[in-house]
């Protein structure tokens, strides 16, 4: 086997992404407009996230599929290690509540535990229990495709995302003419689960990462004086992104400006790959998974003890409070949680399947 190429920086890169959907679940009254609206865009981190599905599982498995070395029994058991610590610890505190309170909906815990909540048009079933863990309902259902999608030829992938792109497109237009702000169950609008959660159009950016790793392994590369530009284009897409309707917004707007910066981090050199594979922001790409599930409950913890004890904070100060306090956490979880339960569960499949 082909020795593989290092790509730590986009491990690194995570924790920009967890910043970002950080800065779109913080409070921004008073900030300048501008930046406000650049931090309310955060949640393009998502976007991010889903597309960096697409190119890491293309490189970790795509040879071991391909070759048979790999069944699918296995590589599901191996992606349900990955999620499920992190996302049962998390989903627990939740549980422990809502029995407490009498209030536990044994039909909407099966579909958290089950990765399956994102598939219910309500925003009290998608966000029921850990609230971020929605996305993790979009990854399973991506781990899910990517098996048989590994097999397909780059042409025809291509124009799986081509229909599946003008699909989206031409669902956006008959929402934003027939459903606009339609609220049809709970309290988020018709075109925010169909475009922000629905699994099935948000697997566009899954098969826009595995598209880009094609491109990667051919050894198309772009010059890295592009990241600087790739930076702005997001910035000023986060920036005009609220004029633009919820239909297009949430994946189809941010798209070709969030694959441009994504794959220009992949140039192999630059200020910028160096600084995202340094060792640091290596460990914060790691615990960024525990950042991202734990980052919007602990922000509404923080607020409540805040006012309890009458402390005010300037929303700049409790971002910078609130955020440190938060990825020292992730880390501590990451280091002595998430890290070691995932190699004892990946071990015992490695172990147990061939």
């Amino acid at each position: 086997m082909k020795k593989k190429l290092k790509i730590e920086q986009l491990t690194g890169l995570r924790s920009f992404a967890a910043l970002l959907v950080f800065l779109s679940h913080s409070s921004w009254d008073g900030t300048t407009l501008y930046l406000a609206k650049i931090f309310e865009s955060g949640y393009v981190g998502v976007s991010f996230f889903f597309l960096l599905s697409g190119f890491v599982l293309s490189y970790s498995y795509k040879e071991r599929v391909l070759n048979h070395s790999l069944s699918y029994l296995k590589y599901s058991l191996l992606r349900l290690a990955r999620l499920s610590p992190l996302h049962l610890l998390t989903a627990f505190p939740f549980v422990l509540y809502a029995l407490y309170e009498s209030d536990l909906n044994f039909f909407k815990l099966l579909l958290n535990i089950f990765y399956l909540q994102s598939w219910i048009p309500n925003s009290s079933y998608y966000f029921s229990f850990n609230g971020s863990s929605w996305s993790l309902s979009n990854e399973m259902f991506f781990y899910i495709c990517f098996f048989p999608l590994v097999f397909i030829r780059t042409k025809n992938l291509f124009k799986i995302f081509v229909l599946l792109l003008l699909v989206i497109i031409s669902s956006a237009f008959w929402v934003d003419h027939f459903f606009f702000e339609k609220i049809l169950f709970g309290e988020a609008s018709l075109a925010h689960w169909l475009f922000y959660i629905f699994p099935g159009f948000r697997l566009l950016e899954f098969i826009t990462g595995m598209l880009l790793f094609k491109l990667w392994e051919a050894r198309f590369r772009l010059p890295s004086w592009l990241i600087f530009p790739a930076y702005l284009l997001l910035l000023v897409s986060m920036y005009f992104a609220p004029n633009v309707s919820e239909s297009f917004r949430f994946s189809l707007f941010f798209l070709p400006f969030i694959t441009l910066f994504f794959y220009t981090h992949l140039s192999g050199s630059g200020v910028f790959v160096r600084f995202y594979s340094s060792r640091i922001m290596v460990l914060l790409g790691n615990a960024s998974f525990a950042f991202y599930l734990i980052h919007q409950p602990l922000i509404v913890l923080f607020k409540q003890i805040l006012v309890r004890y009458r402390y005010e904070f300037s929303n700049f100060s409790f971002f910078v409070f609130s955020y440190f306090f938060i990825t020292l956490f992730s880390i501590f979880i990451y280091a002595l949680y998430e890290r070691k339960a995932e190699y004892f569960l990946k071990s015992i499949v490695n172990q147990k399947i061939r």
